[in-house]
């Protein structure tokens, strides 16, 4: 196990030194496609592959990512290829993470993975984003764990793993306790119905401005929250905030009247194929 200690390490530094060349603190989530902007690595959307991500090593760094993945997912793997990039391994393609996980140990994937982990979940930023909640993570229920993991813009088992493998916040118990919650089961406690819509949690202490869905997502916003856009349409109240369902490309002013609150809801369309950075541009007739 010495040699995945020293990865981590690696790719904790390097986590950090990437986040301070571009100006981000070490307590805030970002935005993985504004961060590959900032740094020249083109990245695109694809349908109709079956991998996760592909590095291609070209003059203008360009990474690929399969549009059929969860958005989550999509922001994780963008995350993992940016991690070849600044460790220079080449050119790479990454298969299916069920399909990677039934061979051995490869040192570059673990590297990468532990990067994008370090990069979008900071352990400054897993601490505040829980205490801003008073929640406390030895005992942090399930759809705590969600909404949190909303907020990094990662997926629920993602989060749970970075908190018990990487940063080591959870006990093994713990963590094994929150993965048998299922997201069906997570969304009918957050909702009080059953719902099989991917769903969007942007709560009080959502730490930034921007939040990135897809057409036919559902978004629970805070109570009395009101929107000034038909991209999102108010779906109904719930007992821990209102519904919104995303409806056509484009972006979103939310906001609560008479409050400092407020945020800008990203929407492209589902399963978007094209360049990253026009992912939430509004369709235009014939198109």
């Amino acid at each position: 196990m010495k040699i995945h200690t020293e990865l981590a390490k690696q790719a904790l530094e390097k986590s950090l030194e990437i986040r301070e060349e571009y100006r981000y603190d070490f307590r805030t989530p970002l935005c993985i496609y504004g961060l590959c902007e900032r740094a020249k690595v083109k990245v695109q959307f694809v349908n109709g592959v079956s991998m996760e991500g592909i590095y291609a090593a070209l003059d203008r760094p360009t990474i690929l990512l399969s549009s059929l993945r969860p958005l989550m997912r999509r922001s994780f793997t963008c995350a993992h290829e940016l991690g070849h990039h600044v460790f220079g391994h080449g050119s790479t393609i990454d298969e299916l993470k069920i399909e990677a996980a039934e061979g051995k140990f490869q040192p570059n994937e673990f590297l990468a993975d532990s990067f994008a982990g370090f990069l979008l979940m900071p352990a400054q930023g897993i601490k505040r984003a829980f205490s801003s909640r008073n929640i406390e993570l030895v005992n942090a229920k399930p759809e705590q764990i969600y909404t949190v993991a909303c907020s990094f813009g990662v997926g629920y088992e993602t989060l749970i793993g970075h908190l018990r493998w990487a940063v080591q916040y959870i006990t093994p118990d713990h963590g094994a306790l929150l993965r048998k919650m299922k997201l069906p089961q997570i969304r009918e406690r957050l909702l009080s119905f059953a719902t099989t819509e991917p769903l969007m949690v942007v709560d009080r202490q959502y730490p930034i401005g921007t939040v990135d869905v897809e057409v036919g997502t559902l978004v629970l916003l805070p109570i009395g929250t009101l929107v000034e856009s038909d991209h999102i349409a108010f779906f109904k109240d719930a007992p821990s905030g209102r519904l919104f369902r995303a409806m056509r490309p484009g972006l979103a002013r939310a906001a609560i009247p008479g409050e400092n609150w407020g945020v800008v809801v990203r929407v492209s369309r589902y399963q978007y194929a094209g360049l990253a950075r026009y992912r939430h541009l509004e369709e235009t007739d014939g198109e």
